[in-house]
């Protein structure tokens, strides 16, 4: 009986928001205890129905932001209630509540007001700048805890439709819990950008709409090798030009493993023609020298393709005399285990780039995955690279069957390492990688995947570095 009860109650519930002179039934005052906590987007309404069965239920009636009169009905069954539909904070604002009784008749009101405090999409503008980024912009915000809605991105270009000058939607996302960067690339060229910012509540309701202009287009330009030193420590240097193994091929302009698949084709497998450090080279600083100041724009880190030759494996306590022992240490049957799934990139002025604590230096740059099996097959930057494992057909995607105006005409495989920009110059840039990805060579650990780099390698086939293009 008193489901179903409760059920008509939101039947009757406009009926006892009217304006009736008609006074109910009196509420003893201890009922009355009732308390507004204020929430982004409304407040959290607490009342308090003790165990007695005069009394079944209270109603609250308020208008919202939009001007709609909204009902919220509570029973003893629970003790708050929300009283959301706001968007920006507001004070004072007014709230009738009634209490019912078993038959469903209302109590004479009882008139109070409660304070909110800004929903998500108010108040991401609080904490919202849009900035410079290369080929385009970025956008940085923080929310609250409690989010709802989304955010709208917009540039003003030309509608390539119209031909005219239009506000050009370049994304929609949910607002995110705590914040987020958004990283933009337009197609079009422009000098400087206006960027327009929106937001809605899940009802699709607009709720704020902002203009940021007179953002700095960025573009950057590429430095030769000739124009930056590259140094890191002695101790994970691998020169062994029998295997070609050195820094001389991470700067040679050969990318997707070209020179592996040249070698291959000429029937050397274990000439490899790329840059590999270890071992135990995590968290090891690799400076780039600019000699003077300037403002770094990306680096970007090239991977093999997908060659279809394999990698060679054997336990290094129980050598065998059959394999290239070098080669079964330098990859352990799997090149993607040596590409980095947690890299951060650092800029600094210090005197010294090896020893100055990172607290000192300016992040500006980080990838942050999960290096487990299950994350490389779906998300990872290199998941295509050279592993017959991973997503790929190993009849249809193999380069060593394929021509060479083929292999040309294939994407590299890149970790475009882009620098969050601040405008500042830094004599010294270096990146640091934290871990590299797993596999599921041995099933028995899927998903989380088998860790292949116990010692620590990492490799690029090429490293390539830009800055900011300068007028």
């Amino acid at each position: 009986m008193r489901k179903i009860l409760f059920l008509l109650l939101a039947f009757f519930g406009f009926m006892g928001c009217s304006d009736d002179e008609d006074v109910g039934f009196d509420v003893p005052v201890e009922f009355r205890k009732i308390s507004f906590e204020p929430v982004p987007g409304g407040a959290v309404m607490r009342y308090r129905l003790p165990d007695n069965m005069d009394i079944f239920g209270i109603r609250a009636c308020y208008t919202d932001a939009y001007g709609r009169q909204l009902v919220k009905e509570g029973t003893y069954l629970a003790d708050s209630l929300l009283l959301n539909g706001f968007a920006e904070a507001r004070t004072d604002q007014p709230v009738r509540l009634t209490f019912l009784n078993n038959n469903l008749e209302e109590s004479a009101p009882i008139e109070m007001t409660f304070s909110t405090e800004a929903s998500a999409p108010v108040a991401l503008f609080d904490n919202l700048s849009v900035n410079p980024f290369w080929g385009g912009f970025n956008v940085m915000y923080k929310s609250p805890d409690v989010v709802e809605g989304t955010v709208h991105i917009f540039y003003v270009g030309i509608n390539p439709l119209t031909k005219q000058e239009d506000n050009i939607l370049i994304g929609s996302y949910p607002i995110l819990e705590g914040g987020d960067t958004l990283n933009f690339e337009l197609k079009q060229a422009l000098d400087e950008l206006v960027v327009v910012v929106r937001t809605d509540d899940f009802e699709g309701n607009v709720v704020k709409t902002q203009t940021y202009s007179e953002i700095d287009a960025l573009a950057m330009e590429q430095l030769s090798p000739d124009k930056f030193t590259f140094t890191f420590s002695d101790e994970f240097r691998i020169e062994d030009e029998e295997h070609q193994i050195g820094v001389k091929y991470l700067f040679d302009g050969q990318k997707k493993g070209a020179n592996y698949r040249k070698n291959c084709q000429q029937g050397s497998k274990y000439k490899f023609g790329t840059f590999v450090a270890g071992p135990y080279a995590f968290n090891e600083r690799f400076v780039i020298d600019f000699g003077t100041p300037k403002v770094p724009a990306m680096l970007r880190g090239d991977a093999f393709l997908y060659h279809g030759w394999s990698y060679p494996y054997a336990n290094p306590s129980w050598p065998d005399p059959t394999l290239d022992m070098f080669v079964c240490d330098l990859w352990n049957a799997v090149y993607t285990s040596r590409l980095p799934a947690k890299i951060k990139v650092y800029g600094t002025n210090a005197a010294d780039p090896q020893s100055v604590p990172l607290n000192e230096c300016t992040q500006l740059y980080a990838l942050d995955e999960s290096p487990y099996w299950h994350n490389f097959y779906q998300n990872a930057w290199c998941r295509f690279s050279d592993y017959d494992r991973g997503p790929v057909d190993w009849v249809k995607d193999a380069y060593k069957d394929k021509d060479d105006k083929t292999f040309e005409a294939a994407e590299p495989i890149s970790l475009e390492m882009k620098c969050n920009y601040f405008g500042e110059a830094f004599r010294y840039v270096f990146f640091i990688v934290e871990d590299t990805w797993m596999s599921n060579r041995w099933t028995t650990y899927y998903p989380n995947g088998y860790e292949e780099n116990a010692k620590e390698y990492i490799t690029f086939d090429e490293l390539e570095v830009f800055v900011k293009k300068e007028n």
